[in-house]
């Protein structure tokens, strides 16, 4: 019973199926109904115990939802609107903003023993599956909402193409570098096969751009090792075969490279091939509104009417945010990316072989930001968090911290006892001595 949210948690990221329902405050779809008994199981299963990373992650995170929430709050007040619709339009998408980063985070409440931790390493996976099925199966339908059709398919499969990235970028990290066991070592490059089949015809162009950042991050970090050129080698084949196969994949390449010179003469300001969105533009002219209201904001997801911004959003959501909630929202923004970025360089993350996984995964998730407010809420946010909570969970002893010389930028094996390296001695390496003391060896040692 403990470890039921464990097993349905990929349902949570099923596409809505036709059951998804428009209210007067916005689209509820089928994650949002599955979120909550999987929230009440995480929180039942979570215990106390030693300080967790994920304990740094919680100020940064609680402070922002608690700033958002007083510059939506404020908004009949500030603009002069005649009833709260834009308020409770605006706090409605803040709770929801906090229910799915406060559920991923859970996990990492959650997750104790060896057993639990190996589950939840097979239910990433599965959840990738059950994403790429989806897309596969539903593919052109992602924009049933603006259509005004039934949902059935994702609401969007841009953002759905950002989470993918950060999956793949994960678990290309941890079979790069030599983690899990030998049966997920086995069955990992065919389900990832199968997800990149799912990514490549989500045509959600920002989360191939931020998978590519990550697949960088990636080759930056572990150099041209024999399983690096085989993976790349593999990915090639994939991709060659996709676009060969896979209309829709073929269609957007082609649209990239070679896009239609009647569109981009009636575009205000275009890249070729790269900014075909007026994006760039976009973000010009949006940025040029953040001194109409520098501190607050003008309220989460309060767009158009008297707020100024474009109803659609910039697009980008780091500037969204600094629109909406002021330098003080996107500080808090950034410090919780920050965060996540360093725990992910700390010892206990390298003894445990999350470090440059997680990295690469922040990689794609920031990458893909950039193009589209992915991570206001829904299943791209609480994916990001489920992947941070592989570290999230581990503890954090000052005592290991100050013994371990940081080596952020190195590659892999750059400190002793590293997989891979050729000192494998517990002695050489304070980190592995820490977590072999702390009773979490098969956690964090073969999460898989």
């Amino acid at each position: 019973m403990k470890s039921l949210w464990i097993l349905l948690l990929p349902l949570v990221f099923l596409p809505s199926l036709g059951l998804g329902s428009q209210t007067a405050l916005g689209l509820l779809e089928l994650s949002d109904y599955l979120i909550v008994p999987v929230v009440v199981l995480m929180w039942r299963a979570g215990r106390r115990g030693p300080r967790r990373l994920a304990d740094g992650v919680w100020l940064p995170l609680a402070f922002f939802i608690g700033w958002s929430l007083v510059s939506t709050l404020l908004i009949r007040e500030r603009y002069g609107y005649g009833s709260d619709h834009q308020t409770l339009m605006g706090c409605s998408k803040l709770g929801k903003f906090a229910l799915y980063a406060i559920a991923g985070l859970l996990a990492s409440r959650a997750l104790d023993d060896g057993r639990e931790a190996q589950r939840f390493g097979w239910a990433l996976l599965a959840l990738g599956l059950v994403v790429a099925a989806s897309l596969a199966w539903f593919s052109g339908n992602g924009e049933a909402v603006r259509s005004g059709r039934a949902l059935e398919g994702y609401k969007t499969n841009n953002g759905i193409s950002v989470l993918m990235a950060m999956l793949l970028c994960y678990f290309g990290g941890l079979w790069l570098t030599g983690r899990g066991t030998p049966r997920w070592r086995v069955l990992a490059p065919p389900a990832m096969g199968l997800m990149i089949v799912g990514f490549l015809v989500s045509q959600g162009r920002g989360g191939w751009v931020g998978g590519l950042a990550g697949a960088a991050y990636l080759l930056y970090r572990l150099r041209l090792r024999s399983r690096v050129v085989a993976g790349l080698a593999a990915a090639a084949i994939t991709v060659g075969a996709a676009y060969m196969f896979l209309p829709a994949f073929r269609l957007a390449v082609d649209r990239t490279i070679d896009p239609d010179p009647n569109y981009l003469r009636e575009s205000v300001q275009v890249i070729p091939g790269v900014d075909d969105g007026d994006r760039l533009y976009i973000w010009g002219l949006e940025a040029a509104k953040f001194p109409s209201s520098p501190i607050l904001g003008t309220g989460f997801f309060h767009r158009g009417g008297a707020s100024g911004l474009f109803s659609a959003g910039s697009h980008n959501f780091f500037l969204q945010i600094a629109l909406e909630t002021g330098a003080v929202g996107i500080a808090a923004i950034v410090a919780l990316f920050a965060t996540m970025w360093r725990q992910a360089g700390t010892a206990t993350a390298r003894a445990a072989g999350q470090d440059v996984p997680i990295r690469a995964a922040l990689v794609a998730a920031i990458i893909g930001g950039l193009s589209g407010e992915y991570f206001y809420g829904s299943t791209p946010l609480m994916g990001l968090m489920l992947i941070y909570s592989q570290i999230g969970r581990l503890p954090a002893p000052a005592r290991i911290e100050a013994s371990v010389p940081r080596q952020d930028n190195g590659p892999i094996d750059s400190y002793p006892g590293a997989p891979g390296s050729s000192d494998l001695s517990t002695a050489s390496c304070p980190a592995y001595v820490g977590v072999l003391n702390s009773g979490y060896v098969d956690t964090y040692l073969e999460p898989f």
